[in-house]
């Protein structure tokens, strides 16, 4: 199911389906900012990364012995028992709390939402987490949001740039053939602290930038100084993802990194995971201004 919020400047549209943005557009001129998804190409737009991001090693967690059968991604993806909730014409959540379903996949008694605002020009997405349960928590979150390229016989990817607060040497890690983060460090050209965007830049998968030492980018056309700012502040990774010749780019701050290829199964030993105690409360915040 479909739900709108909307203010004076913006109009979104979010799928109940695992709360996934469907669309985001300016009222005054009508222009998409979300990748219109094609399942023949990717079949999501806007997956909610939790407790897990990316490929689980050998699928499955390990908690004080028991094993868990977690899914890429982590269990918010493609889930239906999200409830929604509205607040007012320029709000709404999403929540789950843990069940017994959830039990068989993640070990910790959680309530976990996604809040969406909408405020002048921007999308405010809050994750909310909550641990109910009576031993530390462990867990990862992040977005995956598809930002629309549009492309067409005059506008190509190559006319779009991933804009950085300040000159960087890009140094990303990737992802072996098993899924998994490697051990392998790919450099990436910039200038300037300017990433061309391109049909190859991809071939090889996602770019991961752990440790990040910034807290936003813009994507734009490269001979315009405006266009969609992301925001992420207290992420410590950040992800730039798309398919070979596909019009989006997937920005995604991320709060824990995918299972390296030597990573501990144990969910206590996941190194970029965060620990909550119990009755403890979380939030952080991924910001997208349409300038």
């Amino acid at each position: 199911m479909l739900h709108t919020i909307e203010n004076e400047n913006l109009v979104c549209i979010i799928e109940s389906n695992g709360a996934e943005i469907r669309s985001l557009k300016k009222k005054a001129t009508g222009e998409e900012y979300i990748w219109q998804m094609d399942k023949s190409i990717w079949g999501s737009s806007s997956p909610v990364l939790f407790p897990a991001i990316g490929k689980i090693k050998n699928d499955k967690v390990v908690f004080k012995g028991k094993v868990y059968e977690m899914p890429k991604h982590g269990i918010i993806r493609n889930n239906k028992q999200l409830v929604f909730e509205q607040h007012g014409v320029s709000k709404c959540t999403f929540t789950l709390a843990s069940s017994e379903e959830t039990l068989k996949q993640y070990p910790f008694k959680f309530v976990f939402s996604v809040e969406f605002t909408l405020i002048d020009n921007r999308l405010l997405m809050t994750y909310k987490v909550e641990n109910r349960d009576s031993v530390s928590m462990q867990f990862a979150c992040g977005g995956h949001t598809a930002y629309a390229c549009p492309l067409s016989e005059i506008t190509k990817l190559s006319d779009y740039v991933i804009e950085f607060p300040h000159p960087l040497k890009l140094k990303a890690s990737t992802l072996g053939a098993s899924g998994l983060l490697s051990h392998h460090k790919r450099e990436i050209e910039s200038n300037d602290g300017i990433l061309p965007l391109s049909d190859t830049l991809f071939n090889n998968d996602s770019l991961i930038f752990p440790n990040i030492n910034y807290d936003w980018v813009r994507l734009r056309k490269k001979t315009d100084k405006k266009g969609i700012v992301v925001r992420f502040t207290g992420y410590p990774h950040l992800a730039l993802w798309s398919k070979p010749f596909a019009d989006f780019i997937c920005i995604e701050p991320w709060l824990g990194l995918p299972d390296g290829e030597d990573e501990s199964i144990d969910i206590t030993q996941k190194s970029s995971y965060k620990t909550i105690e119990p009755d403890t409360n979380f939030s952080i915040v991924i910001e997208t201004e349409i300038e």
